[in-house]
């Protein structure tokens, strides 16, 4: 037989006073941080000890730093580049700078390449963080270092807890984040 897993405030319930006070000071800040659902993250951060607020921080940044950006006011972003060919600060995205230029006197619209754009964002961003999850180039020769990401306190003081498995969660955030930003919209 199956045993039923405790509801969210069930669980809250049967946690100590300082964990629970903890619990409850955390769905705050995820909820101020935009997760509209943040119980799944504040079991896993209290239960088993891991960094999932600072997860959540690192993805949903990237996510709307880094892919979404793509997708908001392409236009901005397609004129800088086609009117640079020849001239970018990073002669090796010419080539870039002249498609765009291209791509837009073939009437391609701006929302179209937007779409595109936020796409390869994701994709490379999904990249970036497998790599770090990764922790080191098992592809490379001889003893080599690897990496790690840590979590640290507001001043920067090292908590001891690793951040991993980043590449897991970050097509998920999107719905956590997107749910929390039309929560907080009125």
């Amino acid at each position: 037989m199956k045993s039923k897993r405790p509801t969210y405030e069930e669980w809250l319930a049967g946690l100590p006073e300082a964990k629970r006070e903890k619990a409850s000071t955390l769905t705050e800040q995820f909820l101020a941080n935009g997760c509209a659902e943040p119980e799944l993250w504040v079991r896993s951060e209290i239960s088993d000890d891991f960094s999932q607020f600072a997860t959540f921080l690192i993805l949903s940044r990237i996510w709307r730093c880094e892919i979404d950006q793509w997708g908001e006011s392409p236009e901005m972003w397609i004129e800088e580049f086609s009117r640079t060919v020849g001239q970018t600060r990073l002669p090796v995205f010419d080539d870039a700078a002249a498609a765009l230029k291209r791509l837009k006197e073939a009437q391609v619209s701006a929302k179209d390449l937007g779409t595109i754009a936020r796409l390869i964002a994701y994709r490379t961003a999904f990249g970036v963080i497998n790599v770090l999850d990764d922790g080191s180039d098992r592809g490379s020769v001889g003893e080599t270092p690897g990496w790690s990401l840590r979590e640290t306190d507001p001043v920067g003081n090292l908590t001891g807890r690793d951040i991993g498995g980043l590449h897991e969660s970050l097509l998920s955030i999107h719905e956590h984040f997107v749910k929390g930003l039309k929560g907080t919209q009125a």
